[in-house]
């Protein structure tokens, strides 16, 4: 398991153990005030709702994780929330559950499996992937090879963003850092030599499926 997973879309889940209804959503946040935004949302969407529990955990180099239990028993909410991302690896992700009661008593160990089954599934259902190490470049060429480049990323798990068209193209290409030597013979190659990349910039990049614990 890579030590650095986050999401590539919204997830959902929906349980029901004895009447009680269980409501899990999943986000990719890129800072604790977004996690915020979110679980604001999730109040108005479900305003009869009895608990609104979550985890939520950032990267960089301010690192950060939280979790609440939002009235439930201590422990048996947003701990196993949060044990649930942090023994994934998750990092820029926030998941939480609404609860509506069913009017029987789950007891602690009957919440805890039902707060994290619906956690994992909206996890799961927001196709979580591994975060990998990649370089970005802002550059520009003539049309003929641009087009070339933009077939050769699709094949390859290259990314081509943020593309302004003009006399040339100018556009981003973010590729992991093992693709580039592949990358700068291919782009001297179709250019005649005149497409050199220079300076590149350091990020994550999202890259393969994984599986949850």
């Amino acid at each position: 398991m890579s030590p650095n997973v986050t999401l590539s879309k919204t997830g959902d889940s929906r349980i029901e153990v004895k009447r009680s209804v269980f409501i899990g959503r999943s986000f990719h946040i890129s800072s604790p005030e977004e996690a915020s935004e979110y679980l604001a949302e999730e109040r108005r969407k479900y305003p009869d709702a009895r608990h609104l529990c979550y985890a939520w955990v950032t990267g960089g180099e301010a690192s950060r994780q939280k979790s609440s239990d939002d009235g439930e028993p201590q422990g048996t909410a947003g701990q196993p929330l949060l044990e649930l991302l942090n023994s994934n690896g998750f990092t820029d992700t926030l998941v939480c559950v609404t609860r509506y009661f069913g009017g029987t008593l789950l007891g602690k160990g009957g919440l805890k499996r039902a707060y994290q089954d619906s956690g994992r599934q909206a996890l799961a259902d927001g196709d979580p992937v591994a975060l990998v190490s990649a370089l970005k470049w802002r550059t520009r060429c003539s049309y003929p090879v641009f087009e070339m480049l933009s077939r050769r990323a699709s094949q390859s798990g290259w990314k081509v963003e943020n593309v302004d068209y003009g006399q040339d193209v100018a556009f981003d290409i973010v590729v992991p850092e093992g693709s580039l030597n592949e990358l700068t013979r291919y782009c001297l190659d179709i250019s005649g030599g005149s497409l050199a990349l220079g300076d590149s910039e350091h990020l994550l990049m999202n890259g393969e499926s994984i599986s949850l614990f």
